[in-house]
């Protein structure tokens, strides 16, 4: 992604309903004819619907994994798979964030209304419009250019020379975090997070240019750098994703885990402290931009990099569920926070948490250059899976 050009490739618009009291029966009509109806419930505010409903409407069967904790279904030929308290939907692989976890209670699974609809959208390249008393779901027939969808997919894919489809060449900008005189945090054993992110970073580098990313890294050895020149210069090279390398850490020794972040408010205590910690070098910086951490939260009122919040969002899910794959450290599930290094960024961003460097079990993971290897390729993993089934 070059600049602001954005490369979603569906239809979608939303009406908000109008709906009064607790629920209400909503038509689904698909390509015109008529598919079911659903009841709308409300919950905490916000307008929810049934996984049951969703199994009815496909004519499909629901199917709950009780180790995996995830009930999968069919819908219309794709297999959506949801997890209880959970943001995220994954339809034929690939996962969407649809705003709002699911919540589970007496009427079973339930499910956001305009979320999942919008990811059932960009998953099918469909045309999705939610009225007062219908919902609309159109298959996405003839651009505007007057190409059909099966007559672009007919067109031959461009080859390199080696004979294996072309991909782009994606640049990537890697900040090792921390440097210099911000050791960052400090492990049990008096390891320091600035050595183990530098070593990630430059194995990621290598493991990213044998896949045909240019990479570059905003510091190659020791040395400190204000978290607003390493934003700025993701920036400056108009940089299709940036990636933030970092060790979490906790006054609870037995905190483990890793975890991806993106730019957002932080919903979680947890979520708060770990930015707080990783904002704490705004304090030795010689002209720090910002005085109090707390104005974080006037991000959200910037249109224009909030374009890029969703795709970011599942970006620190696919690296997260892909560091957890290869290391068998525990996913925490991605989470929103104000941190600074991410702000003012025009692309996928995301700050990724290896392991917690305060658990002496994990800063020993984190030690060994055979694991620090094993994290850059699960993080090449993920970005990977991003551009090939994501951003497209």
């Amino acid at each position: 992604m070059r600049g602001l050009t954005r490369t979603i490739c569906f239809a979608l618009a939303i009406i908000v309903p109008a709906f009064a009291g607790a629920e209400k029966p909503v038509v689904v009509l698909r390509d015109s004819s008529p598919a079911g109806t659903l009841t709308v419930r409300e919950i905490e505010t916000y307008l929810y619907i049934s996984t049951d409903q969703l199994a009815d409407l496909g004519g499909g069967k629901r199917y709950f994994a009780p180790k995996k904790f995830k009930e999968s279904l069919r819908l219309w030929g794709s297999r959506v798979v949801f997890s209880p308290e959970n943001p995220f939907v994954v339809i034929d692989g690939v996962p969407y964030n649809m705003g709002l976890p699911t919540k589970l209670n007496s009427d079973g699974l339930m499910v956001p209304l305009a979320g999942f609809f919008e990811s059932f959208a960009l998953a099918t390249n469909s045309r999705v419009i939610i009225g007062a008393d219908t919902i609309r779901i159109t298959t996405a027939g003839t651009s505007q250019s007057g190409e059909s969808s099966a007559q672009k997919e007919q067109k031959p894919a461009a080859k390199d020379i080696t004979g294996q489809k072309s991909r782009q060449k994606k640049l990537i900008v890697v900040d090792p975090g921390h440097g210099g005189k911000d050791p960052g945090a400090i492990g049990p054993s008096g390891i320091r997070e600035k050595d183990i992110t530098l070593a990630i970073a430059k194995y990621l580098k290598d493991e990213l240019e044998s896949r045909g990313y240019q990479v570059v890294l905003t510091r190659e050895s020791d040395r400190f750098i204000t978290l607003s020149d390493r934003s700025k210069l993701a920036n400056q090279l108009h940089a299709d994703m940036f990636i933030s390398i970092h060790c979490n850490a906790s006054k609870n020794k037995n905190s483990h885990g890793t975890q991806g972040f993106y730019l957002s408010p932080a919903k979680t205590s947890e979520a708060r402290a770990t930015a707080a910690l990783e904002n704490k070098v705004l304090l030795i910086e010689d002209n720090p931009i910002i005085d109090n951490l707390d104005e974080l939260q006037f991000i959200m009122a910037d249109m224009l990099q909030s374009a890029y919040q969703r795709e970011s969002s599942i970006l620190a899910y696919v690296i997260e569920q892909n560091i957890s794959r290869r290391t068998g450290l525990e996913a925490r599930g991605p989470e929103g926070a104000g941190f600074y290094v991410l702000y003012g960024t025009y692309m996928p961003s995301v700050l990724v948490e290896t392991a917690f460097i305060s658990n002496p079990k994990e800063e020993k993971f984190l030690s060994k250059p055979k694991n620090q290897k094993k994290i850059a390729e699960a993080i090449a993993d993920g970005i990977d899976q991003f551009f090939q089934n994501i951003n497209h």
